[in-house]
C-alpha cells in the first residue's frame, strides 16, 4: 500500500526572522503558538517561499517580499566570497531549506532534500547554490552552483535541457510531500464574500486569501454532491439560523460566483455575510473537500470565531487528519483552542533576549508532561509554562 505524501521535519536558516530553526518535526497535526512577532511567520512564510522556489522561479518566487534581499535574514554576515576552483563568487550564509518526508510523484518511499539559495558577488546575480535529494531506495540526484546535476541510482532522471537555470530546481517535478499541492490560507473576509469570475476550465483552488470560496463551493457541489451537502450541514451546526448556503452563479455581464444564505424567508448575499461565516465556510470546504490538500497551513485560524465555532472546528480537524491522507499546520494565541489539543501537538516559538526564535516541542520535556497531566495545553500556555526552562513563570 502507498504510504499518503507527507513531511516529517523542516529546517529553515537565514530567511526573515529566523537564522537556524533547528529540525522542527512536524505531526498530522502542528500548531505553532508565541508572541506577536516571535517568528512563527517566519517558519509559515519559508514553507511558502519553498513551495514557490519549487514550483515557479526563483526570482518570481520572491516577490511577494519584494526581493531575496528583504527576505534574507540581516542578523547573519553575507560577505562577498571569491571565486575558487569551480565555485561561483557568492555571499556567505545562504538562504536554505532542509526537510524530510514520505511519498514522491515519481520516486516511492521516504526522502530528504535541501535547497540553498544565494547572491552573487556584490549581489548582482541570484541562484540556487545547492541542491540534494536522498531517498531511501538509494537514490539520489544533486545539483551544484553551476546548474550541473549528478543523479546517482536514478536511470529515469535527466534534464533535457542541459544545464538547469539558476532559479530553476531540480525538485521541480518530483511532486517531494505533495510540495505542489501545499495549501496556503490566510484569509481576507472583506474580499471573501465579493462576487468572483466563474472559472470553467480545470480544478479550482482556493485562493490564499479565500477570495473565490464561492467559486471553490461550486467546484465542489459539481465534483462531490454528498461533500458539498456535509458541508452546508456543518454550516448549519455552527449558523442554526441558516437555512441554506449556496453559490449562486450571476451572467448578466459577465460570469460571476457569490455567495447565498438563506434565513427564514430572505436570502443575504455573500458581501452582507459576517467575516466568521465567511472564514468557516472556508476552512470547512477545504477540510471537508473531496481534493484536500495534502498540507493545509492556516494562520491565526481562530480569527473572528466565537468559542463554540472554535471547538467545532477542532473537531473538523481531528476529523480530517484521522484520514492519514493530510498534515494541517495552524499558528494561534487563543488558550481556548489549545485546551482543545494535546500536549503532543504544540510548538512553541520564542525569541530569548530578542534574538532568533527557538522552536521546541513542550512534550519532549518531562517536567512538561507532567504538569499536562494535570493542566490543559491553554491553561499551560496562560500560566507562562509552555516558556523555555529559564524563563518560566514559578
Amino acid at each position: 500500500m502507498k504510504k499518503p505524501a507527507c513531511i516529517t521535519s523542516v529546517r529553515v536558516k537565514n530567511f526573515k526572522a529566523i537564522q537556524d530553526s533547528g529540525p522542527v518535526k512536524l505531526g498530522p497535526l502542528t500548531v505553532f503558538i508565541g508572541n506577536n512577532g516571535s517568528g512563527k511567520s517566519s517558519f509559515i512564510e519559508a514553507l511558502e517561499a519553498l513551495q514557490l522556489i519549487v514550483q515557479d522561479d526563483l526570482d518570481r518566487a520572491m516577490l511577494p517580499w519584494h526581493g531575496f534581499e528583504h527576505a534574507w535574514n540581516k542578523a547573519s554576515s553575507h560577505a562577498d566570497k571569491a571565486q575558487s576552483g569551480n565555485k561561483r563568487a557568492h555571499k556567505a550564509n545562504p538562504m536554505s531549506f532542509a526537510f524530510a518526508g514520505q511519498g514522491t510523484t515519481k520516486q516511492p518511499g521516504a526522502f530528504r532534500a535541501r535547497m540553498d539559495v544565494t547572491m552573487g558577488e556584490g549581489g548582482n546575480t541570484l541562484f540556487i547554490q545547492r541542491e540534494k535529494l536522498t531517498f531511501s531506495s538509494g537514490m539520489r540526484v544533486e545539483r551544484d552552483d553551476n546548474g550541473i546535476t549528478r543523479a546517482i541510482n536514478m536511470p529515469d532522471f535527466r534534464d533535457e535541457r542541459g544545464l538547469i537555470s539558476d532559479g530553476r530546481s531540480i525538485m521541480q517535478d518530483l511532486g517531494l510531500g505533495g510540495l505542489g499541492k501545499w495549501q496556503f490560507l490566510l484569509l481576507n473576509p472583506q474580499t471573501m464574500g465579493e462576487p468572483f469570475p466563474q472559472t470553467r476550465a480545470g480544478s479550482v483552488r482556493l485562493a490564499k486569501d479565500g477570495r473565490n470560496v464561492a467559486e471553490y463551493l461550486n467546484w465542489i457541489r459539481k465534483q462531490d454532491i454528498s461533500a458539498f451537502e456535509g458541508i452546508v450541514d456543518a454550516v448549519q451546526y455552527v449558523l442554526p439560523y441558516a437555512s441554506d448556503i449556496q453559490p449562486v452563479l450571476t451572467s448578466e455581464l459577465e460570469r460571476l460566483v457569490y455567495l447565498q444564505l438563506t434565513e427564514q424567508d430572505y436570502k443575504i448575499p455573500g458581501w452582507l455575510l459576517s467575516t466568521g461565516t465567511l472564514r468557516i465556510l472556508a476552512l470547512l470546504a477545504l477540510l471537508r473537500s473531496p481534493e484536500p490538500p495534502p498540507l493545509l497551513v492556516v494562520e491565526e485560524i481562530e480569527n473572528g470565531l466565537d468559542p463554540r465555532a472554535i471547538g467545532f472546528l477542532v473537531d473538523e480537524i481531528r476529523s480530517a487528519i484521522s484520514y492519514g491522507d493530510r498534515q494541517i499546520i495552524i499558528t494561534t494565541h487563543s488558550p481556548y483552542l489549545l485546551d482543545k489539543l494535546a500536549l503532543e501537538h504544540i510548538v512553541t516559538v520564542d525569541r530569548p533576549d530578542g534574538g532568533s526564535p527557538v522552536f521546541r516541542r513542550p512534550d519532549e520535556e518531562g517536567e512538561l508532561r507532567q504538569w499536562a497531566t494535570k493542566f490543559a495545553p491553554g491553561s499551560l500556555y496562560s500560566m507562562g509554562m509552555l516558556r523555555s526552562k529559564e524563563r518560566r513563570v514559578r
